[in-house]
C-alpha cells in the first residue's frame, strides 16, 4: 500500500532569502519612487522655448509669452509660493493661460491665486478648458451676470476672458490673441441664427429659465458682433496667435489651412502660432522614454504605448501651422491614466519668439 507522508510532520519548507530580500528592495524603491513623486509634483519647471515665426517683424523679435495650462486647481505652496519661485526666473510681456484652470469641484481659489502674482502691466488672457464649469450661464442662477463667477473674478484680477480677437501693438506691428474656433467661423450666419434665438426667446411668457436663455443668447450676440468689428480691423500684415485648450489635430490644420489659404475672403492669411494644453504631456511618464500611454479617443494623431512626445508635448507643425502643446501643472480627469501626474514636472513656458531659425 502506498504510503503518504502525514502533512502535521512534513519538514517546513525554507523561503530562500533572496526572495525576502528583493520583496523588501521592491517595496523600497517604490517608497522612493511615490516619495520623488511626490516632491516632484510639488515643484514647478520654467521652460524656456524659442519659436521661428515666417517673415516676423522686427519690432516682435525676441517677443516672450508667458504659456500656462492645466492648472486644475493646484496649488503649490499656500500662497502659490513655488510657482512664484519659478515665474522669477521668467521673462515675458504678455500670459496666455490655456483651460482647465479650475478645480475638480469648480473652485478657482488657486486660479486666482496665481493672476494675483502677476504685474498690473503685464496682459492676461485666458480661456476655459474641457474641464471647468461653463464660462456663460444659460440656465437660471443666482444674480443677474451671464458670465461664471470664475470667469467674473478673473475679470477682477485684470485677466481678459479671451471670447473675441484682443489687440496689443508692438511698436507699429498688431498682434491679435484670439480663440482657434474664431478663425473659420461665419459671423453672418452665426449672427442670424442669434438673432432668431433671440427673437423666438423674447416672444416666450417671462420665466427664469426664458430670461437666463435670453441673456446668454444676446450675449453670445454682442460677442459675435465684438468678433466682427476686428476682423473689420485686421490687416495682412498683423500677426495672429491663437489659444485653445484641445490641440488643433493635424487634419483640423488642414481644414484651418485650406480656409485661410489665398483662395478665399478669410481675414487672415497667416496663423502665427498655437497655443494650447489639455494633454498633460501625457500626464504619465518614464524617463528617457515619455508619455507611457495615449487613447486615440483623446489624440488621433499620436496615440499607443510610449507614443512619444510628438503632438502630445512641444512644438508640433503641420501645414504651416506651429502649434505648441503646454505641459501643464495639475492632472486631467479627461486621459485615459489616473488623475495623477507621474515622474512628469509640471511646468510653464516662457516662448521667445523669433525670426531666426532655431534648433
Amino acid at each position: 500500500m502506498k504510503r503518504y507522508q502525514d502533512p502535521l510532520f512534513a519538514p517546513e519548507k525554507r523561503r530562500h532569502p533572496a526572495v525576502g530580500f528583493f520583496t523588501l528592495l521592491i517595496i523600497f524603491l517604490l517608497a522612493v519612487i511615490l516619495l520623488f513623486n511626490h516632491i516632484n509634483n510639488n515643484r514647478v519647471n520654467l521652460i524656456r522655448q524659442s519659436v521661428t515665426i515666417t517673415n516676423l517683424p522686427s519690432a516682435m523679435e525676441n517677443y516672450r509669452i508667458l504659456h500656462i495650462s492645466d492648472l486644475h486647481g493646484q496649488f503649490f505652496g499656500p500662497q502659490q509660493e513655488r510657482l512664484a519661485a519659478a515665474l522669477d526666473g521668467a521673462s515675458y510681456r504678455m500670459v496666455c493661460i490655456t483651460g482647465d484652470v479650475c478645480a475638480p469641484d469648480g473652485s478657482c481659489d488657486a486660479f486666482l491665486r496665481l493672476l494675483s502674482l502677476f504685474d498690473a502691466e503685464i496682459p492676461i488672457y485666458f480661456i476655459p478648458g474641457d474641464e471647468d464649469p461653463p464660462p456663460i450661464l444659460s440656465a437660471p442662477h443666482e444674480g443677474t451676470e451671464v458670465k461664471a463667477d470664475y470667469i467674473l473674478a478673473a475679470e477682477a484680477l485684470g485677466a481678459v476672458y479671451l471670447d473675441a480677437p484682443q489687440k496689443i501693438t508692438v511698436g507699429s506691428v498688431n498682434c491679435w490673441i484670439e480663440p482657434a474656433w474664431c478663425y473659420a467661423l461665419d459671423t453672418a450666419s452665426s449672427e442670424a441664427a442669434a438673432e432668431d434665438r433671440i427673437a423666438a426667446l423674447e416672444k416666450e411668457d417671462a420665466s427664469s429659465e426664458r430670461d437666463a436663455s435670453l441673456a446668454a443668447a444676446q450675449y453670445q450676440l454682442d460677442q459675435l458682433q465684438r468678433i466682427r468689428s476686428a476682423r473689420r480691423e485686421t490687416l495682412e500684415t498683423d500677426l495672429h496667435i491663437a489659444l485653445t485648450h484641445v490641440p488643433l489635430s493635424i487634419e483640423t490644420r488642414q481644414e484651418l489651412r485650406e480656409w485661410i489659404g489665398t483662395d478665399n475672403d478669410s481675414y487672415v492669411r497667416q496663423i502665427s502660432l498655437v497655443l494650447s494644453g489639455h494633454y498633460n504631456a501625457g500626464q504619465w511618464r518614464l524617463p528617457g522614454i515619455g508619455p507611457i500611454y495615449m487613447s486615440a479617443e483623446v489624440n488621433p494623431d499620436q496615440s499607443g504605448w510610449f507614443p512619444g512626445d510628438e503632438n502630445i508635448d512641444g512644438l508640433s507643425y503641420a501645414y504651416s501651422i506651429t502649434q505648441y502643446i503646454s505641459p501643464g501643472l495639475g492632472a486631467s480627469k479627461a486621459l485615459s491614466l489616473p488623475d495623477i501626474r507621474f515622474l512628469n514636472t509640471p511646468s510653464v513656458t516662457q516662448i521667445t519668439l523669433t525670426g531666426r531659425m532655431t534648433d
